[in-house]
This record gives C-alpha cells, structure tokens and sequence, in this order.
C-alpha cells in the first residue's frame, strides 16, 4: 500500500503540472507556515483566517486535527481526535485539548522569530494512546506543555528552529512489548523536559526537506512520552499546488522516517525509509495569481 501511494505521488504530479491555462491561482508551499514540520516545533503562526486540516493515517476513520489563525500572532489548534474519539472510547465522553500558539515578532536582522506553544489535555481514567510493534502506552489525567521557541530563516530557503521546555504528565504508563526483554516504565504527577531542533530547506515551490531531533515529548508522532530521544528526516511536497480546483491546489503530503529510542524500557520504534504519509491541507490568505507556460 505505502509502495503504490508513493508511486502515485511522484507520478500523478508530473501530469497535472502540465496546464493550458494562461493564468491560474498557484499555493506553493516556499510560503507556507510551518508549524510542526516532522513533528519539531517552530514560533511561526498562521495569519487570521488562515487555517490548516491535518489527517493522519493513524487515526483514520477518526479526524485528526485543525489549526485556525484567531490572529497573525495567535493560532489555535483543534485536536479532533480526542474530542470525537473520546466518546467513542472507554471512557464514553470527549476528552478535552487546548492548544495556542503565540507568535511575539517577526525575525528582524540577527533577532529571530520567537513564539510560544501551550497545550492542556485531560484524560478522564486510563486509555491506551498507541501501540507499536514493540510498546504500548497508556495514559491517565492531565498533560500540559510549554514549548518557547525561536526559528530563523535565511534567504526564504534555509529555516533552522529551536525549541526548549517542559511538560507536566499526571499519568503515563510506557511498556516494551518483547515479552523476552519486559520492562515497564510509571510516570506520576511528573514535570520533564523538552527540546527539539529541526533544520528545514526550501528549494522550490512543491517541495522542502527536513531533518529533525526531539528530546521528550512531541506533538504528532509516539506523542507525550517523555524522555525519549526522536529523530525524523523527510520532505513535504504540493504536488498539485497550480491545480485550478482548490482541494488538490492547498493539499500537502509529509512522507517522513520516525526513529524513536526509549530507555527507559529499552526498547526503539524504528522507521527508516522517509515513506510515513501525513495529509493536510493549507489554505493561505492571499495565493498568487501567475501566467503559465503551455506545456
């Protein structure tokens, strides 16, 4: 399945990039904000009206989340997963998340952007959050983080963005799986540390490249484990961003690699090949209108 889905995305562009038309709406992506590229974390907002859905395979047939620029200095994001889900669980009702991004300034000479991320989630009693080929991981009661950040950007191409903070976690429990090497972690009423640095390059208007390292706990992916040591690597394409109809124009595909490492049960997830598939969809507040070259 992974294989036919990557074939279909180096193909099925180079058909459609090809248009008649003499002038069309264009979305590329080297004007994106990017506000958690392969799971680092960045100051960068959306603008107000600005929004952005997120689809994750992982969570299918559930929605995965949306952000919202409220702001140019405030996005929101509205984790659907657990509000819907949650009644769906055991726990037979929505499980609340909050999550704001701030932005302070925009970067000014050697001054880089600085932001600020906040998140709140509450877990009504012990729910099982993921489970891997080699661990399990439950949760209970509230997680909060804050997340400061800073990015710098150089020549709209080069992005390198660093983030240092802490989480707080009433509950979480993180298991290895190989029943020949058992181990079993508790964490309880416990404050951690995070940081993440991620370094981004943007040579073209459909495509951009990523490499990434996070201590602690993250956003998107093998989410809210703490002390973990994560490294991810990938592109983010649009592979239709000069499409006329809007829903192919403003769709962006991440295809990463995921390298989890937790010693505190000694034990990895590991996802080497940069082939992980995560959908949005970006709609910008002003897209270009350019004249095209018949192909």
């Amino acid at each position: 399945m992974i294989r036919i889905i990557t074939i279909s995305i180096f193909l099925i562009p180079s058909i459609l990039f090809g248009q008649s038309d003499s002038v069309k709406k264009t979305n590329p992506l080297i004007d994106d904000s990017y506000l958690h590229p392969i799971d680092c974390v960045t100051p960068y907002t959306l603008k107000k009206g600005e929004w952005i859905y997120a689809q994750s395979i992982q969570t299918l047939p559930f929605p995965s989340w949306a952000f919202v620029g409220i702001t140019d200095n405030l996005t929101a994001q509205i984790d659907l997963l657990p509000w819907l889900y949650g009644a769906f669980s055991d726990l037979k009702k929505p499980i609340p998340s909050l999550n704001f991004r701030y932005r302070f300034n925009n970067q000014n000479g050697i001054i880089p952007t600085i932001g600020i991320e906040a998140m709140f989630v509450h877990f009504w009693d012990t729910l099982q959050r993921f489970e891997t080929p080699t661990l399990t991981v439950w949760e209970n009661g509230s997680y909060f983080h804050l997340k400061p950040s800073i990015g710098y950007n150089f020549n709209n191409k080069f992005y390198i963005n660093i983030s240092a903070g802490a989480d707080y976690i009433g509950e979480l429990i993180i298991q290895n799986n190989d029943s020949l090497n058992f181990y079993s972690k508790t964490f309880s009423k416990s404050w951690n540390p995070n940081f993440s640095i991620g370094f981004d390059y943007r040579p073209s208007n459909w495509i951009s490249y990523h490499l990434g390292y996070t201590y602690g706990s993250t956003l998107t992916y093998l989410e809210n484990v703490p002390r973990k040591h994560q490294l991810t690597y990938g592109f983010r394409i649009a592979p239709f961003y000069k499409n006329k109809f809007g829903l192919l124009r403003n769709m962006r595909i991440e295809l990463l690699a995921i390298n989890g490492f937790f010693p505190d049960i000694n034990a990895k997830q590991i996802f080497p090949v940069p082939v992980f598939p995560y959908l949005y969809w970006q709609w910008n507040k002003k897209e270009k209108k350019t004249t095209a070259n018949k192909t």
